[in-house]
């Protein structure tokens, strides 16, 4: 295993027990020890899965680096389009959108959408 990716276990594995030694002994909020549990999870679940998945293959290379970019400006394309619709839904009062609302959808929508570009540009193989 290389250095990079165990220190990546070791930090997720840290901020989830702090996460879990704040709710515990500590009296902080709630979401506080929430928000790092979850943190930690996250790194350790996503290294975990790209240890796992890489094998032999290398992390980055010319072609993954390309369908990585063209997923990327597709995902922002499309954000472009939701952006419009959100101002579309707002000025004609379909629904009552709040900034923390539109952040919201604009943020995971975002990172659905480039992540799934990208998945597909892999499985494709190219974007040409």
């Amino acid at each position: 295993m290389e250095k990079v990716y165990r220190y990546k276990l070791i930090l997720g594995i840290i901020i989830m027990l702090a996460g879990i030694i704040s709710a515990a002994f500590l009296e902080v909020e709630a979401s506080v020890s929430i928000i790092l549990i979850s943190m930690g999870l996250v790194i350790f679940v996503i290294t975990a899965f790209r240890l796992f998945r890489r094998g032999d293959l290398p992390d980055r290379d010319e072609r993954t680096k390309k369908l990585a970019s063209y997923g990327i400006t597709y995902s922002w394309l499309l954000t472009l389009v939701l952006i419009t619709v959100l101002y579309w839904v707002e000025f004609f009062e379909v629904a009552e959108l709040s900034a923390e609302t539109v952040l919201g959808i604009l943020l995971f929508f975002m990172i659905i959408s480039a992540n799934v570009f990208r998945w597909y540009f892999m499985q494709k193989g190219d974007v040409e």
